[in-house]
């Protein structure tokens, strides 16, 4: 590798594996994480100068004039660049935070943080965000990426920060982006395995934010390939509680790497894992077994760690997936030597026991260990970059938010509203004071904050705390009518309110600035449904699934949108995703069974109905059972142009299921014998006589049957039904099967002749055929056991 790749792979790493690697003196800074000491050196004075002189509005324009007009100094600018991203992150993510001389740089600050708002805002707990703002420019040069191959991977790393910094998702930021890692992929860079399992790694964690989980998921592999992991979830014998007697099948990740491991750099001062002090719980589950515990370096936990933090994104919330999920992070708490790794993991652990009442207290404390490690000195800065953009590490403010939460959970809710209050987190201040019943209180700090700095969030909120619509206007024209977030909150006003005709053009509007708002597209179907306008409702739900694939109750919510559109075959599909995302609801089968049947997909249909009585015990759709029979017996051809008597074996099977459980309903018994009568042999014909019978039972049951018109016609319909299936089955038998045979369906026909004879109902038109042809099977059957009385 050529020395000027050489040294861009050592910055992407963030140290040098090679000591006798000669490094510029400006870049020591860098590497020894003293960033501030890059803008105080002889070369820096020039950016000094130009901040303390230039004009706000042309301080863009003036940095990329400076850095073009100097070719000698490219690799400087360069390293200023990494510097300062490097300078921001350890401010607002990893601290500690310092109090260096680079104030100079204030004096941009306004003009900074009107840039990167982009029209969203950026989190008030920010600081410095200038230093951003001066790496993306440099990184932006063109003549930077002609000459440095990473330096559009730095951008993209500044572009990730950027966006972690913003209230709310930006597109233009994902869109940029999106062309930077296209770019990036051809990187003769990505020749070194170490290089590519990194980048796909940082991509992966890009994507998941973006909740592209398909996308994640695709670089994560290339990442786990890249690094010949191979992560399989096994069962081992063991034990999870102090008094446990008996072992049981524990969950454990089972390892293999096929190389050598990554180099990486080892922490010696880490975080610790507090703890979990429970009089029932042991503090990991103790296994019997001998299982080889791989020894990792820390490129390979961070593979680990992403892999968690998809899963966790990707699947539906539900204990058995906090289970399967909670074995990758202990892996990670149990092994690394990687602080960034140790914090994030250790945040993750505390984000999954929070809701637990066995492990609450642990969390907190330890979230509050991990605030104070944020704040110490003790380790050194360059340290806690390695493995920062593959760590999935949230800012600091974010642990003192993750404190407010657990506080609130535990009910002490005036400690919480005080933290809320300091990070500026309005919405929760407000939640809080209506707990306290004290919301006029909310309103009256918001507007305290309006006085001080209105803005296009606190108006909006103002709007929540006050439910007063004139307040989302406000927002809306100080934004310029450009502010997703005031057309968001306007929506929610009238969604809250079941006003879904007023809701729909707001939330429809909001989504048009910023289309990457999972929540806001699935209210505005929602409130598409319920205006009946189903084509944007199936297009609000597309959208959401785009960006959301684990909801079930939206893919069905899409299928119905379908439905009423007349597109079942996507409804059909629609529906498949939603089984996916939840096997239990049996609703959902419900509801792809139906479109199965319509599809003419009967196996479909046959497998829907299955898994209903397994979630059910007990469940009859008539009118499915009917189009099955129906079809099958017609010989209908299904969706792909087969013969519906393909699948007569399994509807048979499927019949017997629900006879098995619910006995006593005609109709079923009768469907069954219709389809048992198409095997045409001795066996069957016995058995469709036998059905026939139990229908016949089942429908004479009712006291009143005959009273009816439309009950008795039935019952006189299967009386003929079962003179035909006796007769028919009594020809190839002994004389004694036949003579019982008959027998039973003499008397069955005769008290049934009785009873309609009997009342008014025998008179009318529809019952008189009926009932003839029920007289004239009697007398077949008559003569017939005439003749053979005898024998």
């Amino acid at each position: 590798m050529e020395a000027n790749n050489l040294l861009e792979s050592y910055l992407l790493k963030n140290y040098v594996d090679d000591h006798d690697f000669e490094l510029p003196s400006y870049l020591k800074g860098v590497f020894e994480g003293k960033y501030e000491t890059v803008f105080q050196t002889e070369d820096s004075s020039s950016l000094r100068k130009l901040i303390l002189n230039v004009e706000d509005r042309d301080f863009e324009k003036a940095i990329i004039a400076v850095l073009t007009s100097e070719p000698i100094k490219y690799l400087e600018w360069f390293a200023t660049g990494i510097s300062s991203l490097l300078y921001f992150i350890q401010h607002n993510w990893t601290g500690p935070q310092s109090q260096s001389n680079t104030d100079f740089f204030s004096r941009i600050r306004e003009k900074c943080l009107e840039d990167l708002s982009l029209d969203v805002e950026c989190n008030e707990n920010m600081i410095k965000p200038e230093f951003l703002y001066l790496a993306k420019i440099i990184f932006s040069s063109k003549e930077l990426q002609n000459i440095f191959e990473s330096s559009k991977w730095w951008l993209l790393r500044a572009n990730f920060v950027h966006q972690l910094i913003l209230e709310e998702i930006s597109t233009p930021i994902f869109e940029e982006s999106e062309k930077l890692i296209a770019d990036i992929s051809q990187s003769s860079l990505l020749e070194n395995s170490w290089l590519k399992t990194l980048f796909h790694l940082e991509v992966a964690h890009f994507y998941l934010y973006y909740k592209r989980i398909q996308s994640s998921d695709k670089h994560l592999e290339i990442a786990e390939n890249s690094a010949k992991l191979k992560l399989e979830l096994t069962g081992v014998m063991g034990t999870r509680t102090k008094d446990q007697q008996f072992e049981n099948a524990q969950l454990f990740l089972k390892v293999e790497v096929g190389k050598d491991l990554f180099s990486s750099r080892i922490c010696d001062d880490m975080p610790v894992a507090l703890s979990l002090n429970d009089d029932v719980r042991l503090e990991k589950i103790k296994i019997s077994e001998e299982v080889e515990n791989v020894e990792l370096g820390c490129l390979e936990e961070a593979v680990i760690l992403t892999k968690f933090l998809q899963l966790k994104v990707s699947q539906p919330k539900h204990d058995l997936t906090t289970e399967e999920i909670t074995t990758y992070i202990a892996r990670v708490i149990e092994s690394t030597k990687n602080w960034a790794l140790k914090i994030s993991s250790l945040y993750q652990r505390s984000m999954l026991e929070a809701n637990h009442k066995r492990t609450i207290e642990r969390s907190l404390v330890q979230i509050e260990y991990l605030i104070d490690q944020l704040n110490d000195e003790k380790v050194e800065v360059s340290h806690r970059m390695d493995m920062f953009f593959v760590s999935g590490m949230k800012p600091m403010w974010a642990f003192r938010e993750a404190l407010a939460d657990q506080k609130l959970n535990l009910g002490l809710v005036k400690g919480a509203l005080d933290l809320y209050i300091n990070l500026h987190l309005w919405e929760d201040v407000i939640l809080c004071y209506t707990i306290l019943n004290l919301k006029s209180k909310a309103a009256e700090i918001i507007r305290q904050e309006i006085d001080k700095k209105p803005t296009v969030k606190l108006w909006c909120l103002l709007g929540d705390a006050t439910n007063e619509e004139e307040h989302y206007e406000t927002a809306w024209k100080l934004s310029e009518e450009k502010s997703s977030r005031a057309q968001r909150h306007w929506g929610m006003f009238h969604f809250h309110q079941k006003n879904y005709k007023e809701a729909v053009p707001h939330l429809k509007q909001s989504v048009e600035l910023n289309n990457i708002q999972e929540g806001v597209w699935s209210r505005l179907g929602f409130a598409c449904l319920e205006i009946e306008d189903w084509k944007l409702a199936a297009t609000a739900y597309r959208r959401y699934c785009d960006l959301e694939q684990s909801d079930f109750e939206v893919w069905n919510n899409l299928a119905k949108a379908y439905i009423k559109l007349g597109d079942k075959p996507r409804a059909y599909r629609a529906l498949q995703d939603a089984i996916r995302c939840n096997y239990d609801r049996w609703e959902v089968w419900d509801n792809l069974m139906v479109v199965s049947i319509d599809l003419g997909r009967f196996p479909e249909v046959i497998r829907c109905y299955h898994r209903i009585l397994e979630l059910k015990s007990q469940h009859l759709d008539i009118q499915i059972l009917r189009i099955l029979t129906k079809a099958i017996t017609n010989d209908i051809k299904d969706n792909e142009g087969n013969s519906s008597r393909k699948v007569l074996p399994k509807a048979l099977e499927l019949f017997g299921r629900i006879t098995s459980s619910m006995s006593n309903d005609s109709e079923v018994w009768t469907l069954y014998a219709e389809l048992n009568a198409l095997s045409e042999n001795e066996l069957s014909n016995q058995k469709t006589a036998q059905y026939l019978q139990r229908a016949y039972r089942a429908a004479v049951s009712d006291p009143k049957w005959f009273q009816r018109v439309e009950s008795t016609q039935t019952v006189l319909e299967m009386c003929v039904k079962l003179a035909q299936a006796n007769e028919h089955c009594s020809r190839n038998c002994s004389t004694a099967q036949k003579r019982a045979m008959l027998g039973s369906a003499k008397l069955s026909l005769q008290s049934v002749v009785r009873k309609v004879k009997d009342q008014e109902l025998s008179e009318q038109v529809e019952i008189v055929d009926r009932l003839q042809m029920v007289e004239e099977r009697l007398t077949v059957i008559s003569e017939e056991l005439e003749k053979i009385k005898d024998l």
